[in-house]
């Protein structure tokens, strides 16, 4: 089975990150933090910038899940489906997914009743004296509701399906390029018609979708309200719920289709250096300009209303409706400036992964080298849903370990970073254990199932290949993940050493390296393994000293910050 190692990799990074950030979140209590600011080192203010940001690229993971969705549209058409059957499958798997969605987001995910649940059967443990815990199913009759990446994902895969086959039954669109460029055309269509969208949203709910400073109004309960409100809300969530609707963030969709198209291209029309130089180009543009606006917005926070709440609207970063005038408070197009720095971000990320890996045909070795990573987003829709497992790795950290109650402390990075070990450490053990049965009772292993008796074409093709109803949802480890066809854009031989081409590209990362540390570490590696073929010419020596430089630079910050506060200048 064909994969693509980039793709893999960076749904994997993305889950993993969300478990990490998710954990210092539920373990430190940064409000608490904030109030005192006598005692915190430097590298707590880096921290209290870097995760929340990191922690606001929920669209980075949308927009590698398009580029996956575009990639499996692709393939399907290669095989000669036709585009109306690519529509109705589509249209198919992402209402199935949409259904799943509403069923974690309500009820079995980590915020639904049974997260809850779990999460208050431990903080009785913790605490004796707060009594037994009774199961209660109210998250189950409203927050289904609530418009996550997941719900965003399942829309953009149902719009995205449609609007593919409707551009590649017209011939014009057979040429990739241009069907690019038309993806390009859609994207800046959604962003001219958000706040469009958004007006006409609160014309039909006044202050959709919140109500006296609540999101309640965009949360129709069952047994109170109406069929005709959920019906209504059904189609306004999508449209401009919180916290990621569709407009803007269809644009992320479409910009992550455009990846997967041109990993998909014929090598004869790809051009693949000219792509990724404007992608990187035009996804570093996109970031400073967002980057620009978004420290504009809370410096005038500040002013108007003092640092708390200049402080909040950043903390909220992620929350991609919220940064507005009257909800966040966001005076200068907030939502604009806050998109464009998060998907300015994904775009360069996703972009510099596809130069790193399948650009210079190190698909299998990246591939088997990062398998831990892409342990995590092989089954991504069941480790968003079963966070709550973490719950237990706070408990252990907090309650067992550090002997303190269960719940939110504050300052106490070492039990953060202790559950964050213990919490990894569980995750992965269980997906080490569970892809023996390759992932049977999975959500992936449920949507697979439910897709195969509502798909009769799948349902044909699963048949004449004799594989049994009961076993249609089993996900295909051994071809997917441990031994897949990785695909390559350009094949090692390819690189040009006699002009020191991976010198050129380590000195390039270990100048970003500065910026962005984790490209110093890669550009270092790439200049080492580079020494054999380019040692000795004045660009790879140049390379070496830089990347190394950049790491150390880095280190060295990292140490101060560790033992440095602001009280210490005082």
């Amino acid at each position: 089975m064909k994969r693509y190692a980039s793709v893999d990799f960076m749904r994997g990074l993305a889950i993993a990150l969300m478990l990490v950030l998710h954990m210092v979140m539920h373990t430190l209590n940064v409000d608490a933090i904030t109030e005192d600011f006598s005692g915190v080192k430097f590298i707590e203010f880096i921290l209290m910038i870097v995760l929340p940001f990191f922690g606001g690229l929920a669209g980075f993971f949308l927009m590698v899940s398009a580029a996956g969705n575009a990639i499996s549209m692709e393939n399907a058409l290669q095989r000669n489906i036709s585009p109306a059957s690519l529509a109705r499958r589509q249209v198919l798997g992402g209402f199935i997914l949409l259904c799943f969605a509403m069923l974690v987001e309500g009820l079995i995910g980590y915020h639904g009743d049974l997260g809850v649940f779990v999460h208050e059967s431990l903080k009785a443990a913790s605490d004796p004296d707060l009594g037994p815990v009774r199961w209660s199913w109210d998250h189950s009759l409203w927050r289904f509701n609530h418009f996550e990446t997941i719900h965003t994902i399942a829309w953009c895969i149902i719009i995205n399906g449609i609007i593919h086959s409707i551009l590649v039954s017209r011939e014009k669109y057979r040429d990739k390029r241009k069907l690019i460029r038309a993806y390009v055309g859609l994207a800046v269509i959604v962003l001219l018609l958000t706040p469009v969208v958004w007006g006409a949203a609160d014309l039909i709910i006044p202050g959709y979708p919140a109500q006296e400073g609540t999101y309640l109004a965009s949360y129709p309960r069952i047994g109170q309200d109406s069929f005709g409100r959920f019906l209504l809300v059904f189609f306004l969530q999508p449209l401009a719920g919180h916290p990621e609707p569709l407009f803007p963030y269809l644009a992320v969709s479409f910009i992550g289709t455009i990846f997967g198209i041109f990993l998909t291209m014929p090598e004869s029309r790809r051009r693949g250096k000219v792509f990724i130089n404007t992608a990187l180009r035009s996804g570093m543009i996109v970031y400073f300009i967002g980057l620009a606006g978004v420290i504009a917005n809370i410096f005038l926070v500040i002013q108007q209303t003092g640092f708390d709440k200049g402080l909040d609207l950043y903390i909220h970063i992620w929350d991609h409706r919220g940064w507005t005038p009257d909800l966040l408070g966001a005076p200068l197009a907030g939502w604009f400036f806050q998109f464009l720095l998060l998907g300015g971000f994904s775009t360069l990320l996703v972009a510099a992964m596809i130069r790193l890996v399948e650009m210079r045909g190190r698909a299998k070795t990246f591939g088997d080298k990062t398998r831990f990573v892409r342990r995590f987003g092989f089954v991504a829709f069941t480790n968003y849903t079963i966070q709550y497992l973490y719950f237990i790795a706070m408990f252990i950290s907090l309650d067992l370990i550090f002997g303190i109650p269960y719940g939110r402390r504050a300052g106490l990075w070492g039990s953060a970073v202790l559950t964050i070990i213990i919490g990894m450490g569980m995750f992965a053990l269980l997906l080490y254990m569970w892809e023996k049965i390759r992932y049977a009772g999975s959500l992936e292993w449920m949507v697979k199932q439910c897709n195969y008796f509502f798909n009769p074409v799948r349902r044909r093709r699963l048949k004449t290949m004799g594989v049994k109803w009961y076993r249609a949802g089993l996900l295909n480890v051994q071809s997917s993940f441990y031994r897949p066809e990785w695909v390559n854009i350009r094949t090692e031989d390819a690189i040009d050493h006699e002009h020191a081409e991976e010198s050129r590209l380590a000195f390039k990362l270990g100048i970003a390296g500065f910026v962005f540390p984790p490209f110093a570490f890669a550009g270092y590696l790439i200049a080492l393994r580079a020494a054999e073929a380019e040692g000795g010419s004045r660009e790879h020596r140049r390379a070496l000293r830089l990347t190394a430089l950049s790491v150390v630079v880095f280190l060295v910050w990292v140490l101060l910050f560790c033992f440095l506060s602001p009280s210490g200048f005082a």
